[in-house]
């Protein structure tokens, strides 16, 4: 039941990305075709808007199917999820409802897809104010190109950066023959040569602003700050999507459960193991069964829930779609919930195992065999210093480096090898 329903959570997954990059495709073409009719003097190429059409035909229809093979797949792992005591425990009159008003906290899982959604619209505007701002930087361009003063200019330089845009330095007369110099931005590929003769067009009002028949030297800091609008509205739109996607199915599986109370702990995966993971959440229910849950990605994150072990708190949910309300959070009196989902299935206790007597003559060969290494470690590292500061006398110092690099490493492998042999010589005692 378990594989089958993660198999089913994975296609729904799957699907959803597909629902994200069809959905942003159709909305780019849509959008370029609507600047492409709105554009003064715009001329499509032959069956360009044909294209368009049928690429946005193409992408929603891959949209739509995406959505409705998604929606297959939640229904199956729904169906499979059912079952509610894998878990949690059965539904008892002692849940904490006079402690905590569950049914509003259930209520207030809505708005938190509410909000998501509206980070949805924000992301889309921010991308929609992106593509507006490329759009009046290339008609800004073509305006110049239509409108500006021609004139001969004279390149002066031809300048490739490691960093930032390659540009050239030309010169070109103004009014009365006066000259101004200016540094265009070079990224249309066409070859120029010092001394070469080149157009040059201006702005009549504004002489510094300049470009080529060939270069458009658009504003590099509005690019940038476009560029970095497109990243970020990109990455926030599909966080604000898969955010807004995932409360739904909390939101649907807290109010097919209810709660139940239960004494939990979380366990941050930091400092111990340099935070490879979300913390963890350790539930025992009343019945004394347990879960392990996991904190999902989200702003209402766990960690900082870390210092109090067993507060009381309440499970709903099932599977990847779990939630864990807390009284309050750290800085916050109003009850916080926490997303998370199922590292296993609700386990009764297992009983605790019969301490094993320790064997003195298994404890003296541990400790003779750790003060045998320490011993040649110790020896190791002085024989090691003492080549290195031979080495530094001498004036060898790649080979010094070398040494100690490998001097300082060798022990690694040779400390696991012991070891290992070690506990094999204990095994076959």
């Amino acid at each position: 039941m378990d594989r089958d329903a993660t198999k089913h959570r994975r296609w729904q997954n799957t699907f959803l990305a597909g629902e994200i990059v069809f959905g942003l495709a159709a909305l780019g073409v849509a959008a370029g075709a609507a600047y492409s009719l709105s554009a003064p003097g715009y001329v499509f190429d032959d069956g360009e808007l044909t294209g368009e059409m049928l690429v946005f035909a193409l992408a929603s229809a891959l949209l739509l199917g995406c959505v409705a093979l998604g929606r297959r797949h939640d229904l199956r792992r729904a169906a499979l999820v059912a079952e509610h005591e894998h878990w949690l425990p059965s539904l008892t009159e002692h849940d904490g409802q006079g402690q905590v008003d569950l049914d509003v906290e259930t209520a207030r899982l809505r708005p938190l897809v509410l909000r998501s959604v509206g980070l949805v619209l924000v992301w889309i505007a921010v991308l929609a104010g992106v593509v507006a701002g490329f759009a009046a930087m290339s008609a800004s361009a073509d305006h110049l190109l239509k409108t500006g003063v021609r004139v001969s200019g004279e390149v002066l330089g031809v300048y490739q950066h490691s960093r930032g845009e390659d540009t050239i330095y030309v010169a070109y007369p103004v009014d009365y023959g006066h000259l101004r110099y200016a540094d265009i931005v070079w990224d249309s590929g066409r070859p120029y040569t010092k001394g070469q003769q080149i157009t040059v067009i201006y702005d009549k009002a504004d002489p510094a602003r300049v470009r080529t028949l060939d270069e458009t030297n658009d504003d590099q800091t509005l690019t940038w700050v476009l560029a970095m609008g497109t990243a970020a509205g990109g990455f926030g739109l599909v966080l604000s999507v898969i955010a807004a996607v995932n409360w739904r199915r909390r939101h649907r599986a807290v109010l097919a459960t209810g709660w139940r109370i239960a004494s939990v702990t979380v366990v941050p995966d930091k400092p111990m193991r340099s935070n490879r993971h979300l913390p963890d959440i350790n539930v025992e229910y009343r019945d004394g069964t347990r879960i392990t849950l996991r904190a999902a990605t989200s702003s209402h994150g766990a960690a900082p829930l870390k210092n109090e072990p067993n507060r009381r708190a309440w499970i709903g949910g099932t599977d990847r779609d779990m939630v864990v309300l807390f009284p309050h959070g750290r800085w916050r009196q109003p009850p916080y919930a926490v997303p998370a989902y199922a590292l296993n299935l609700r386990v009764a206790p297992q009983p605790a195992a019969a301490p094993i007597p320790e064997d003195p003559e298994q404890v003296a060969f541990v400790e003779r065999r750790v003060r045998w290494f320490m011993i040649a470690i110790f020896g190791w590292f002085v024989v090691l210093v003492g080549v290195s500061v031979l080495l530094i006398v001498l004036d060898m110092l790649l080979p010094m480096f070398f040494v100690v690099v490998v001097g300082s490493l060798a022990p690694l492998p040779l400390t696991q090898l012991y070891f290992s042999r070690m506990r094999a010589a204990i095994e076959e005692k």
